[in-house]
Parts: C-alpha cells; sequence; structure tokens
C-alpha cells in the first residue's frame, strides 16, 4: 500500500465536483454556440445573403460541425459525470480515514471490558498503531495479573484499531484508482473527438471561388489545435479599455502584409477599421492584411470557433470568434453597439483595440512581429 494518512488528508474532492461543473458548463456553451452558427448560416440562405456554391459549402460545414462538435460535447458530459460521480466516494473514503485515525488517537477513560474499544494509541501515517506509550501510561500504577490482563487488552485493541484503518486505507486507496479510471478513460473519449475536429477528409472542399472565408480556412492553416489569441497562457492580460477615443501610437509599422482579406472576411475588417478610425485609431488600409492573418491564425477564419482546451476554457470562459476573445477582455475592449463576441465585426474590432492596446501596434502583436523576422507564429 503506497497511500497515506497525509495523503488523503490533503484531497480536496470538492475541487474534483468544479471541474466537473465547469466541463458540464463547456458543453452546454458549445451546443449553444453551434446551434447559433447552425441559425446564422441558415439564415443567410433564408434571407437572401448568399446563394449557390457558397451557401451549400456553408450549409455542408456547419452540418459536418454540428456532427463534430456534438462528440466532442457528449465527451464533456462524460468526463463532467465522471468527476461528479466520484466526488461523494473520495469524500466519504477521506471521511472513513480520518475519523478512524482520530478515534484511535484520541486518548479517552478506558471503557469496562465488552464496552468498547481502547483509544490514546500512537496512529503512524502508513495507518499502523503502536501501543507503546498508551501501556506505559496505564500500566504505570498496575502489577499482577491485572497488569497482565490489560497489556494483553491493550496489545488487541491496537491491533483492531490497526486492521481499521489500514483497510479504510486500502478502501481509499481503490476509490482513487477507480475515480482515475474513470476519469483517464472520459479524457481519452474526449482527445479522441478533439482529434476527429482535424479530419479533414469529413469535409467537403468548397470552390475556392465563391466560398467566404468564414467557412474556408485557408489551405496553408492546418486544423490542429491553434493558439488563442487572449485566451490566457503565459501572456494573460487582464487590463481594460472604455469607448473613448484613442490617440496612441500607429497601428503598424513593419510588419509582413501578406495577402489582402477577400470575401465575407475582407468586408468584415472593413466594417470594423471603419468603426475603429471613427474612434480616433489611425489604422491603415495596409493593416487588413494583418488582422487577416492574425484571425487565419487563431480561429482560421471562423467567426464561431471556440477553445475548449486552455486554462481560460477550465474557468468556464473560453475564447470565442475570430480573434479568439474571452468573454472579460470582450466586454472591455468592444464599442457601443458590438456587443456580440460572435458577431464577426464587434469580435475583430475588440481584438483590434486589444491588440493596439496592448502591443501599441498591430505590427507588434507577438505573432505578426515573430513572422516579420522569418519565424513561426505565436499567440497573443
Amino acid at each position: 500500500m503506497t497511500l497515506t494518512i497525509a495523503n488523503v488528508s490533503a484531497w480536496q474532492p470538492d475541487q474534483v465536483g468544479t471541474a466537473g461543473a465547469n466541463a458540464r458548463k463547456l458543453s452546454e456553451q458549445l451546443d449553444a454556440a453551434v446551434r447559433k452558427g447552425s441559425d446564422d448560416t441558415a439564415r443567410l440562405g433564408t434571407d437572401k445573403v448568399w446563394s449557390g456554391a457558397a451557401a451549400d459549402a456553408a450549409n455542408q460545414r456547419m452540418d459536418t460541425e454540428k456532427s463534430r462538435s456534438g462528440a466532442v460535447s457528449a465527451a464533456l458530459l462524460e468526463l463532467a459525470t465522471a468527476f461528479e460521480a466520484e466526488v461523494g466516494n473520495l469524500n466519504e473514503a477521506k471521511s472513513n480515514v480520518l475519523r478512524l485515525r482520530d478515534q484511535a488517537a484520541s486518548a479517552g477513560p478506558v471503557p469496562g471490558a465488552g464496552m468498547g474499544l481502547i483509544t490514546g494509541f500512537t496512529v503512524n501515517d502508513n495507518g499502523t498503531v503502536d501501543a507503546t506509550a498508551r501501556t506505559d501510561e496505564l500500566l504505570r500504577d498496575l502489577t499482577g495479573q491485572a497488569a497482565d490482563d490489560l497489556r494483553l487488552r491493550i496489545r488487541a485493541d491496537a491491533a483492531n484499531w490497526e486492521t481499521q484503518i489500514t483497510t479504510a486505507l486500502q478502501t481509499a486507496e481503490n476509490v482513487a484508482t477507480e475515480a482515475q479510471r474513470k476519469v483517464d478513460t472520459a479524457i481519452t473519449k474526449l482527445q479522441s473527438a478533439y482529434d476527429g475536429l482535424a479530419d479533414t477528409n469529413l469535409v467537403p472542399p468548397p470552390s475556392t471561388t465563391t466560398a467566404p472565408a468564414a467557412t474556408a480556412p485557408p489551405s496553408t492553416q492546418s486544423p490542429s489545435k491553434p493558439n488563442y489569441v487572449m485566451s490566457g497562457g503565459n501572456n494573460s492580460y487582464s487590463g481594460s479599455s472604455s469607448d473613448s477615443s484613442y490617440s496612441g501610437s500607429p497601428s503598424s509599422s513593419s510588419a509582413p502584409t501578406g495577402p489582402m482579406p477577400t470575401g465575407d472576411k475582407a468586408k468584415w475588417i472593413q466594417e470594423a477599421i471603419q468603426a475603429l478610425r471613427a474612434k480616433g485609431y489611425d489604422i491603415s488600409d495596409s493593416d487588413a492584411a494583418i488582422i487577416s492573418m492574425i484571425i487565419d491564425k487563431e480561429s482560421g477564419g471562423n467567426p464561431h470557433a471556440i477553445n475548449l482546451w486552455d486554462s481560460n476554457a477550465a474557468a468556464g470562459i473560453p475564447s470565442k470568434g475570430l480573434m479568439q476573445t474571452i468573454d472579460p477582455t470582450f466586454n472591455s475592449y468592444k464599442l457601443p453597439g458590438h456587443d456580440d463576441i460572435w458577431n464577426p465585426v464587434d469580435n475583430i474590432i475588440a481584438g483590434t483595440r486589444y491588440a493596439i492596446e496592448r502591443y501599441g501596434s498591430l505590427s507588434n502583436v507577438p505573432g505578426i512581429a515573430a513572422m516579420s523576422r522569418g519565424e513561426g507564429y505565436v499567440g497573443y
């Protein structure tokens, strides 16, 4: 047996319950995001915003994403259940170990024969019980047969306590092992579901000339786990802004320009730039290429992208949308009338304001600066 009383005493089963609640919340948020994405995509056709190959590609993509995300959502629920189901077992096992230890170690009057066990023993961390000190104490004033009889009883009661405590420790270890097994199984299923998100063979390739950028990630963007801008990590920022006009530095300098955006992405970026210029931000037309690169690297151009795997996701505030903002950052940097984190224009506005006010210019964004040096993109 490797588990000790100190190990069990340090358990915090309620944190396991919190993790389960967070996983359940993420599942609900994912379902809501996919529903909104599906409804919004369908509405584009209903409202005759687009039709033909682009609309067909978007609808096919959303059907695929619904299926993929459904598997992720189900895996998150299974993980939540695995966490939540073990909280009671872990609490009960911990309580039993500590109760027996305290009872055995707490000295009290010697009960009459057949009326209970002698207490006041030294309980070691591995659950063994040492009766030496208690024996010396109780036999101090006894001699003869009375001392012999009590010595035997002390020895038997100490062994009884030791059996109970070591058995409780073994039960606790079994409970912990089973909890770990269930959680590991759920995590394996979640990882498998997540890996399914990267299976590009499931998605019919849309026309490269008509499909909007939001539904056709650039061919240079691999479908592996992306770097999520403003999602916490090692460069997490908790500052705030306001809707006042901006009078800071120009937004760009020698950053790599890259291709200018096209299609819907170009329209979203241009609308966001106009709103930012109205607030005093000095953003050039060429900055649209930098914003486009950030979008491609962070979300692949998907307005309904959501990060379910980092520390912010675990805290219940996953990164969302084109620029992958978390809710607190979005709320700090949004402009009046642009309050929907899933709206492409609103998300670009908040993300761009954050980038400029945090780093001084779009060209100073870490990933853009790295690319200007010929290095790989890194997240915020």
